[in-house]
C-alpha cells in the first residue's frame, strides 16, 4: 500500500474496492453515483466535458488529449485509472497530481454526507472527489477515463458533452459479455443522447456503435470517415504524417517518440479537442509528449540493456506490444516477465508474445487477485517455450537481468508498476 493510501487508510477501508476484489459478475449500478452527483451538497460537475472508453487506449487517448490542453494554454482536468505507486495520481489538474491535503476533506465529506443505501465503493468515491476537486479548480476540459466497461462505470453518472469509443476486444468477459457485440453494447453508451460521439472501432464493434448513437440521437464521427492521418512516416525522431479533422482543416503532424500505438490516440484526442474546444489552438508539429509511465517506458540499464514496462494485458495490447519491440529493436528476441490478474486472457496474450521471446519469467501479483503462475509456466512449457517461475516481482527481475536482449516486463500494470519501484523509476 502506498504512503498516502496508509495515511487515508481510515477513511479508505470503509469502502469496497472491486478493483482488488476483482468480481466475477456485475455488482454495482448508478443509483449510488447518480445520487452523489445530484446531491444538493455536491458541485456544479464542470464543463464541458468527456468521456473515454474502450478496450485499449483509453487511457493514452486521455493523456494526450489533456496534453493538448495544456499546450493550448488551457486547464485539464484528468481522472484515470488504475494508479501505479499513489492513488493521487488518478485526479489531476493541469499536469498536476491532486494534493493530500485536497483529497483528504473530499473524501470525508463524502462519507459525512453519502445517505444513499450502500456506502459508496472506492471507486465511486474517486470518481466523486475527481468532479469535486475539478470544479474547485474552475478547469477548461473536465477527461474521465472509464474504469471498467461504460453503461455501468461510475464515470457514466457524470454529465459529459462527448465520448470516445477507442478500440473493442474481448476482455472482461465475465462481466461484459463473451463477443464483440456484447463487449461494444456495453462500452457504447459513454456516447451519451444528444451529444457527440468519436470512435477508432471498425466492424462488428462499429456497427454497435453506430446503431447506439443512431438510437440516442448522437452524432457519431469515426476515424477513417470524418477524420484521421494521412501521409503517416516514422522516423527517428517519431511519428510525422497530416491530420485531416472534422471541421476540414489538414495539419502537420509530429509526435517525438512515438508508439505505434498512439497514432489512433493522438487522432482520438485531437478530433475531440477541436469540437470540445472551438478556437483554441492546436499544437500538433511537435505535438505535446505526456509522461505515460508502464506504457512502452523504456529505460536503459546501466550494462546497456533496455528495460520496457508496460502495462498491456489484453491480446490486442500485447500483440501492439509485440509490434512495437520488434519495430524497435528489429530481430532481436527479447527476455519476458509476466504476471496476470485472474480472469484475464492470458492464453490468447501470450500467443502474441511467443514469437518474439526466447525465454519467459512468471510471477504472482500483489495487491489483487493473480493466477496461478504455476498454470502461466505449464501453459508456456506445452508451447515450447523456456519458462521459469520466480518467487516474486524482484526474483523475477533479477532472472530477466540474466538475458543479454530486451527485457520487457508485462500482463498487468500491478506488475508494471511493481518492477518499475523496484528499478528505481517510481515518485519518492
Amino acid at each position: 500500500m502506498d504512503r498516502d493510501a496508509l495515511h487515508l487508510a481510515p477513511l479508505l477501508d470503509q469502502l469496497v474496492n472491486y478493483e482488488r476484489s476483482r468480481p466475477d459478475r456485475r455488482l454495482w449500478d448508478l443509483t449510488t453515483m447518480r445520487g452523489l452527483v445530484e446531491a444538493p451538497w455536491s458541485p456544479e460537475p464542470p464543463r464541458p466535458a468527456v468521456q473515454i472508453g474502450g478496450s485499449k487506449g483509453k487511457g493514452t487517448t486521455a493523456a494526450l488529449l489533456a496534453a493538448l490542453c495544456r499546450a493550448a494554454g488551457r486547464r485539464p482536468g484528468l481522472y484515470t485509472s488504475p494508479h501505479l505507486h499513489s492513488l493521487r495520481e488518478r485526479i489531476r489538474v493541469d499536469g498536476a497530481d491532486i494534493a493530500l491535503h485536497d483529497l483528504e476533506p473530499l473524501l470525508r465529506t463524502l462519507l459525512a454526507r453519502a445517505t444513499g443505501p450502500r456506502t459508496p465503493t472506492f471507486f465511486e468515491a474517486m470518481t466523486w472527489a475527481a468532479l469535486a476537486h475539478f470544479a474547485e479548480q474552475r478547469v477548461d476540459l473536465a477527461i474521465y477515463e472509464v474504469g471498467l466497461g461504460g453503461r455501468h462505470d461510475a464515470t457514466s453518472a457524470l454529465p459529459v458533452d462527448a465520448g470516445i469509443v477507442t478500440h473493442i476486444e474481448l476482455e472482461h468477459t465475465d462481466v461484459l459479455g463473451d463477443t464483440i457485440a456484447q463487449i461494444a453494447g456495453e462500452k457504447a453508451p459513454v456516447i451519451r443522447p444528444g451529444g457527440l460521439g468519436f470512435t477508432a472501432t471498425h466492424g462488428e464493434a462499429l456497427a454497435v456503435v453506430r446503431a447506439h448513437a443512431a438510437a440516442v440521437g448522437a452524432r457519431l464521427l469515426v476515424a477513417g470517415e470524418h477524420f484521421g492521418l494521412a501521409d503517416a512516416r516514422w522516423a527517428a525522431d517519431g511519428l510525422h504524417g497530416r491530420l485531416w479533422l472534422p471541421d476540414g482543416r489538414e495539419l502537420p503532424v509530429h509526435l517525438p517518440d512515438a508508439r505505434t500505438h498512439e497514432a489512433t490516440a493522438l487522432v482520438l484526442a485531437a478530433a475531440a479537442f477541436t469540437q470540445l474546444l472551438p478556437g483554441a489552438p492546436l499544437v500538433l508539429d511537435p505535438a505535446p509528449r505526456p509522461d505515460l509511465p508502464c506504457r512502452f517506458e523504456v529505460h536503459v540499464a546501466p550494462d546497456g540493456v533496455p528495460w520496457v514496462l508496460d502495462g498491456a494485458h489484453t491480446e490486442q495490447s500485447l500483440g501492439l506490444l509485440a509490434a512495437e519491440l520488434q519495430r524497435r529493436w528489429p530481430g532481436q528476441s527479447v527476455a519476458v516477465l509476466f504476471a496476470s490478474a485472474t480472469g484475464k486472457r492470458w492464453r490468447e496474450g501470450l500467443s502474441r508474445l511467443l514469437p518474439i521471446a526466447d525465454r519467459f519469467v512468471v510471477t504472482e501479483l500483489s495487491g489483487t487477485t493473480s493466477e496461478d503462475p504455476a498454470l502461466l509456466a505449464a501453459h508456456l512449457a506445452a508451447a515450447g517455450a523456456r519458462c521459469e517461475r520466480a518467487a516474486d516481482v524482484e526474483a523475477g527481475l533479477a532472472a530477466l537481468r540474466r538475458h543479454p536482449g530486451p527485457r520487457v516486463v508485462t500482463g498487468s500494470f500491478y506488475l508494471a508498476a511493481a518492477a518499475r519501484a523496484l528499478l528505481g523509476h517510481a515518485p519518492r
